[in-house]
């Protein structure tokens, strides 16, 4: 997962490249989990904010830290999905469907679980078949 999680960041603006299911669906669980600590942790700090006490820059600290990964999070995770679309043989502008109400979010969950399409068959030796 961590593997696939630092693959997810260095893939910064990589729309050209392919992502594999195990490497798409591993980063979007390592994205999950680390928003949910984060929203664990500034939900926390509201909780227990008070206006007497100096927990009220905490946080502030705390949610700027968390809207800054959302920022940092947004272009990468489009690259992904561009990648996967790739990988299972689709058109990288299908990744447009997300604005199509609830119908779009299901299409592309599907499209998302498709294998990876090979596009040239491979003989025994690894080699493009010609």
């Amino acid at each position: 997962m961590f593997k696939a999680y630092k693959k997810y960041w260095m893939g910064y603006f990589d729309f050209t490249g392919r992502s594999s299911r195990s490497d798409y669906w591993l980063a979007v669980l390592a994205n999950t989990i680390v928003t949910i600590i984060l929203f664990t942790v500034v939900i926390v700090a509201i909780v227990f904010d008070s206006p007497g006490n100096h927990y009220h820059i905490i946080l502030k600290l705390l949610y700027g830290l968390a809207m800054v990964y959302f920022f940092a999070n947004y272009i990468p995770s489009i690259a992904l999905q561009v990648r996967r679309l790739r990988d299972a043989g689709f058109h990288w502008a299908l990744i447009f469907l997300r604005y199509a109400p609830v119908i779009g979010d299901i299409v592309l969950l599907v499209l998302f679980c498709q294998p990876t399409k090979v596009e040239f068959p491979f003989n025994q030796f690894n080699n493009p078949q010609q």
